[in-house]
Parts: C-alpha cells; structure tokens; sequence
C-alpha cells in the first residue's frame, strides 16, 4: 500500500520521510517521558483539523501531525532500544515493530500530505 502511494508522489518528498529513522536512532535525549504528553497532543491535532477548515490551517495541522509522529518515532525506538529510563522487555518486540511501523507510515503519509503533490 505504501508502494503505491509513493509512486503517485514526488522522489523529494518520499526520502524526506525515510530519514527521520537516522535521527531517531542517533539521539542522545530522553523523549521516552514525554509519550503521555505525545498522545493527548495527537488527539488535539486531529480534533482541531476536523472542526476548524481551512486551506492554511490544513498545512499547518499537516505539519504538526509530521512532527507529532516524528517525535512517536523518537520515543517508540528508544523504548525499544532500552537505552533510557524506561524500555520494553525482550517478550515485547512484536508490540514494538508493530508500533514503530506505524509510527514511519503516519511520517511517511502526513509528509506526503503536506509537500506531495502527486506527479500527474
């Protein structure tokens, strides 16, 4: 599915998507604390796109759901890392893929969203 959504965009918007992984797994600061704060801020930003339309404000919410799953990204990978003060046990690394996946998925479909226009 991701293949095919790809193929309908441009190149330069579908590596920015890629490279978040990179940062993410070379950080050196704890996010892992602030994942109850991720959670309510990605509630408020798909409450806020629904009511409130607009073309400008479309952009912006776009921006701040790539930014709010960037973030996901940070903190899901150094859960799994364990580097920090919290980290999933070993029994939990289906869980983790699971979430880290999605977590590239809403990068990669809010990246496209914002500066992917198709290449018709």
């Amino acid at each position: 599915m991701v293949g095919t959504v790809a193929s309908y965009h441009d190149t330069s918007s579908v590596v920015i998507s890629f490279t978040i992984i990179i940062f993410s797994s070379q950080t050196h600061l704890n996010l892992t604390v602030c994942n109850g704060i991720l959670h309510i801020l990605s509630v408020d930003v798909n409450d806020f796109s629904i009511f409130f339309y607009s073309s400008v404000l479309q952009i912006l919410y776009r921006c701040l759901g790539a930014l709010l799953y960037a973030l996901f990204l940070v903190v899901d990978c150094q859960l799994v890392m364990g580097r920090q003060k919290y980290s999933l046990n070993p029994e939990e690394y289906v869980y983790a893929a699971l979430i880290i996946y999605l977590d590239i998925i809403m990068i990669f479909l809010y990246i496209l969203l914002i500066g992917g226009g198709s290449k018709n």
